[in-house]
């Protein structure tokens, strides 16, 4: 846990001819899951969050906006018009429908993981007998396409050049008329239009702003007014309401231990799912595994897996502390890298689908995390590695976790919570964070960015300076406060990776105990932790959504060990939502009893 650190628009004319269209599908579990990162972009002028491969296809179109459009639905399962019997997750934008097509995942750099539908195409269904929906010889020049049999040219309108320009192919696919001239319904105006496979065309030559000359018929909008009426996919949403994928509630819990006298792993895994909290934060030592001989002793951590899968629980495992032979116990040294890479590429495909996400690294802003003791006096010896280092380490991992499992979700390393800018201490995780994102491995490299906010004696809704905590201490420094997390974002925003979802990976608050740097704790009552960590959640959910993706309270169980050695009062056991004799505390019975979506 975070610990104390020393110093374009007008309608499309209505549908000429019945045709058969898409249905929403009841066979919706044969449809796979959508490909990581999760991401998510809100847009409140329509009520709707552009998410994961979709977004990424709307920030990869240019002009996307006048092409696309705002996204008018959430992401949902519907039957193919073009593959009849087939169904695909589509989202729907203003004027077009994208489609995800997961076995084109990982091909031509996911060029056609994502496929805007044939909208063209079916309006053009029953019109092949029409003279500009015949086909056409090639003239020669260059304008015609044997695909179609049809040319595209920038005469009487200026078709080509906006094909070209705003996506081409990719986006509207081939022509299927020639330029023709057609009465809108809208305005019963008579325009230049031209049909392609997945868009209208429409020119307005006497419009005085030139951007909006062309138009682009908005599909999406009137396929949704004519087939999804009463379709909830469709409702207008808050952001609370429009997340890119299920709220992950978390805990960090300590499984290892199995045979001991004090661990009953069933019974912690057992807790943790009557609380309705499905995911556990489990730590694992690189350097425990591996040998220098390369082989690689999984040991208890398959049985832990076993364990959490047979009881429905989902894993994120933290990767730390690499081998003495690889430049350990901090980081590895960078011609180590490829070992790491090998370990954790072997750990996602041993692991294959019963662990669903990875964090690498654990506050790797503290020089104790690389190479010192982070166990003694708050943290001694190591220095903090740059942050060019650990994100180059951090792709090294993000590589080979992906080719084993492309489904498992990479988190990168959570910075703790502070100002100190000493390398031989630590560093700013806001300007580490800052260092992290300006690296362009790192915004490729990265499904979820860790968070570690900090707590000390302040509740939750407090913020240094606007709205400091109780004091006299702990107080006087963003660093000691939860809304820490604002501060992070902040810096993701002005760095352009708003929509890579957060993930606090710990947060919580001590009670009394026995540890320095941890005295705030005795002004904090159990109930009083209790109410701070539903209110934290409630913020993250509610308050921060989209852009939180997961919350994992420090912690569930470490009360137990704790108990074991003598020493219930030590910090790790304060900030627990158990005790020592596995009794619930106050704040076990809140989460439990707390609304979860």
């Amino acid at each position: 846990m975070v610990r104390r650190i020393i110093v374009a628009l007008v309608l499309l004319s209505t549908l000429a001819t019945t045709v058969a269209w898409p249905r929403q599908s009841a066979a919706q579990s044969g449809v796979a899951d959508s490909y990581p990162p999760y991401q998510a972009r809100y847009v409140a002028e329509t009520g709707h969050t552009a998410v994961n491969g979709f977004l990424e296809t709307w920030k990869n179109t240019p002009n996307a906006l006048f092409v696309l459009g705002f996204p008018i639905s959430q992401p949902f399962i519907e039957e193919s018009f073009t593959n009849p019997g087939q169904s695909y997750r589509v989202q729907y934008f203003e004027r077009a429908v994208l489609e995800e097509h997961p076995e084109n995942y990982g091909k031509d750099g996911n060029r056609y993981y994502i496929l805007g539908r044939l909208m063209g195409t079916q309006l053009a269904k029953g019109r092949e007998n029409e003279a500009p929906f015949k086909t056409v010889a090639n003239p020669g020049d260059g304008s015609w396409f044997p695909e179609t049999s049809h040319t595209l040219r920038d005469g009487p309108a200026p078709f080509s050049q906006f094909w070209h320009a705003n996506g081409s192919l990719d986006v509207f696919g081939f022509p299927l008329s020639e330029q023709f001239q057609e009465v809108n319904q809208a305005d019963g105006q008579t325009y230049w239009v031209q049909y392609f496979q997945r868009q209208r065309m429409e020119w307005h030559p006497n419009e005085p702003n030139a951007q909006y000359r062309i138009m682009l018929g908005l599909l999406g909008n009137e396929y949704r007014d004519q087939f999804h009426k009463n379709d909830g996919n469709f409702k207008y949403r808050s952001t609370a309401d429009a997340l890119p994928r299920q709220f992950v509630y978390g805990f960090n819990a300590h499984l290892y231990g199995q045979g001991t006298a004090w661990q009953d792993r069933g019974r912690v895994l057992t807790l943790s799912k009557n609380a309705g909290v499905t995911w556990l934060r489990q730590q694992v030592r690189w350097r425990d595994l591996h040998d220098a001989s390369g082989q690689i002793f999984w040991a208890e951590l398959d049985n832990i897996v076993a364990d959490a899968q047979s009881k429905g629980i989902n894993l994120l495992l933290t990767i730390v502390a690499a081998p003495d032979w690889a430049g350990g116990p901090g980081m590895p040294r960078r011609e180590n890298f490829g070992d790491f890479g090998s370990f954790t590429g072997q750990m996602a495909a041993r692991y294959r689908g019963r662990v669903q996400a990875y964090e690498i690294w654990n506050e790797q802003n503290r020089a104790c995390e690389n190479g010192g003791d982070c166990a003694t006096a708050g943290g001694i010896g190591g220095r903090v590695a740059s942050a060019d280092y650990y994100v180059d380490m951090l792709a090294t991992a993000y590589d080979a976790i992906k080719a084993s499992d492309p489904y498992a979700i990479v988190v990168s390393g959570a910075p703790t919570s502070t100002e100190t800018n000493q390398v031989e201490i630590a560093l700013s995780d806001t300007e580490y964070i800052r260092s992290m994102a300006s690296n362009p491995n790192f915004r490729s490299h990265v499904d979820a960015i860790g968070v570690h906010p900090g707590g000390q004696y302040n509740p939750p809704d407090a913020k240094w300076p606007a709205n400091p905590g109780p004091g006299p201490n702990w107080r006087n420094s963003a660093e000691f406060y939860f809304r820490r997390v604002e501060d992070v974002r902040a810096t993701l925003v002005a760095n352009g990776m708003a929509d890579k979802q957060i993930w606090v990976t710990e947060f919580g608050w001590a009670t009394a105990n026995n540890t320095p740097g941890y005295e705030y704790g005795k002004s904090i009552s159990q109930e009083t932790q209790a109410q701070w960590i539903t209110r934290a959640f409630e913020i993250g959910r509610n308050e921060w959504a989209p852009w939180i993706g997961a919350m994992f309270v420090w912690n569930l169980n470490f009360a137990v060990p704790w108990r074991a050695t003598g020493n219930e009062q030590h910090e790790q056991a304060s900030f627990g939502v158990i005790n020592g004799d596995w009794s619930p505390r106050p704040a076990f019975n809140s989460i439990q009893s707390m609304s979860k979506r």
